[in-house]
C-alpha cells in the first residue's frame, strides 16, 4: 500500500477542499482520490441505515441500490465482521464527529479455515477478485463504511498496514466533520429563512442525535424558564439533550399531517417540523426545527368581530394547521407573493404577529 507524509498531505488536502463543494462527502470521487494518493484500488464504500439495514455500496461504476439480486444481501447475516462493527459502533454512539480510528480486518473475525470457506470471501472473490478486506466505519452508527480489498496473491493486511490505514482513518474522519459542520450550517440558514417568512420568535433546530444545533435567545429563555438552567447548559454545550424524545416523538397526534406535530407543555406551544436530508446512496439524515411560543390574550378576541375573505379564512386556517407560505400556495393553486400578502393581511385584521396567537384566534 503507497504511503507517504507528502501523499497524505495532498490527500487531506483535497478533501478539505471538496468538503465545502461537494454535494455528497462519500462518493466515487472519494474512491478515486484514495487510489490517487495511496494506490488503494480496490475498494467499496458500503451504505447502511442506523438500524444496519444494507442501502447500497459505491464503486468506481457509482451506486447501486439494495434489491433482490444484490449480492451483497444474501451475504450480510454472515458478514462477522459487519455485524460487529454495527454492535460497537451502537455501543459507543458513533457519529458524524467521531475522529478516533476504527480499522477492522475481516479475517481477525473467522477462524482461518472458516474465512477462506466463508460467504463472505466468496462474494468478493466473484465480484472483486478479492481474497482479503479491511474496513473503515463511519456516521452514526457505522451506517457508512470504506472497505478495501486484496487479492489472495497480495496477501492479507498487516499490523503495519492496518496502522496505515488508522492514520487514512483520521484524515477521512476529519474531513467528514468539516462537511457536516458546514452542510448542517447551511440547513440551519435555510430553516432561519423559512422560520423568518413564519414570523417565529423562538426556534431550535436538532439533529437526529439529540443535540441541538441551532437556536435563539428567546427559545433559550423559554425552555430555561419551562424546564431549568441545565437545559442551557446542555444546549450551549452541545451535549445530549434526554428531553427531546418527548419533543421528537413521532407518534404523538399531528396537525396538518405528516407537516407539524403540535405539543404543549404548561403555557407553551410547540410545532415540531421534519427536515429530511437526502442522499443519492440512500441515506436520510432527519432534522427537526422547533418553534415555541406562550399563550396569551390573543385568544380572547370573538371570532366573530374579525372580518376575513373566504379566501383568507382558507389561507388562515392551513396556516394554523402548520402549512409554510410555500405549501399554502401550492394546496391553493396561488403565487407564493399572493399566500404573502393573504397572511400579512390576516395577521393586521386579527392584531396577531405569527401563526401562534393566529391560532388562538380562529382556533379556540
Amino acid at each position: 500500500m503507497a504511503y507517504s507524509d507528502k501523499s497524505a498531505s495532498h490527500f487531506a488536502a483535497e478533501l478539505s477542499e471538496r468538503q465545502i463543494s461537494a454535494r455528497e462527502f462519500f462518493s466515487v470521487e472519494l474512491l478515486e482520490a484514495l487510489q490517487q494518493h495511496f494506490g488503494l484500488e480496490k475498494a467499496v464504500i458500503f451504505i447502511f441505515d442506523t438500524d444496519g439495514e444494507f442501502l447500497s455500496w459505491i464503486t468506481k461504476d457509482g451506486v447501486e441500490a439494495a434489491g433482490p439480486d444484490h449480492p451483497y444481501l444474501k451475504v450480510l447475516p454472515f458478514d462477522h465482521m459487519r455485524q460487529v462493527i454495527h454492535q460497537e459502533a451502537v455501543r459507543d454512539d458513533l457519529t458524524y464527529f467521531n475522529q478516533t480510528p476504527r480499522v477492522y480486518r475481516a479475517s481477525d473475525y473467522y477462524a482461518k479455515k472458516q474465512y477462506d470457506n466463508s460467504r463472505f470471501v466468496s462474494c468478493i472473490e466473484k465480484r472483486f477478485g478479492a481474497h482479503y478486506s479491511a474496513s473503515l466505519p463511519f456516521g452514526i452508527n457505522a451506517y457508512i463504511q470504506i472497505s478495501f480489498f486484496r487479492s489472495l496473491e497480495e496477501g492479507d493486511y498487516s499490523d503495519a498496514d492496518i496502522k496505515k490505514l488508522e492514520d487514512i482513518y483520521y484524515h477521512i474522519a476529519t474531513s467528514y466533520a468539516g462537511f457536516k459542520k458546514h452542510e448542517q450550517a447551511k440547513i440551519i440558514s435555510h430553516i432561519q429563512d423559512e422560520i423568518i417568512c413564519l414570523g417565529e420568535q423562538a426556534y431550535l433546530v436538532t439533529d437526529n442525535f439529540m443535540h441541538v444545533i441551532g437556536y435563539n435567545k428567546e427559545a433559550l429563555r423559554l425552555l430555561v424558564q419551562l424546564l431549568g438552567q441545565s437545559v442551557a447548559d446542555q444546549i450551549e454545550n452541545r451535549e445530549v439533550c434526554l428531553w427531546l424524545p418527548f419533543l421528537l416523538d413521532e407518534q404523538e397526534t399531528s396537525a396538518g399531517g405528516d407537516r407539524v406535530v403540535i405539543k404543549k407543555i404548561k403555557n407553551c406551544v410547540f410545532r415540531i417540523y421534519s427536515y429530511d436530508q437526502r442522499y443519492s446512496h440512500g441515506i436520510v439524515d432527519r432534522y427537526h426545527w422547533i418553534t415555541i411560543s406562550q399563550e396569551d390574550s390573543a385568544g380572547q378576541k370573538g371570532i366573530e368581530k374579525i372580518a376575513l375573505t373566504p379566501a383568507e379564512r382558507k389561507v388562515g386556517d392551513l396556516l394554523c394547521d402548520g402549512f409554510t407560505y410555500q405549501q399554502i400556495a401550492d394546496e391553493l393553486c396561488i403565487s407564493y407573493h399572493t399566500a404573502k400578502n393573504h397572511i400579512q393581511n390576516i395577521f393586521s385584521k386579527c392584531n396577531v404577529h405569527n401563526r401562534y396567537e393566529l391560532y388562538h384566534v380562529l382556533k379556540k
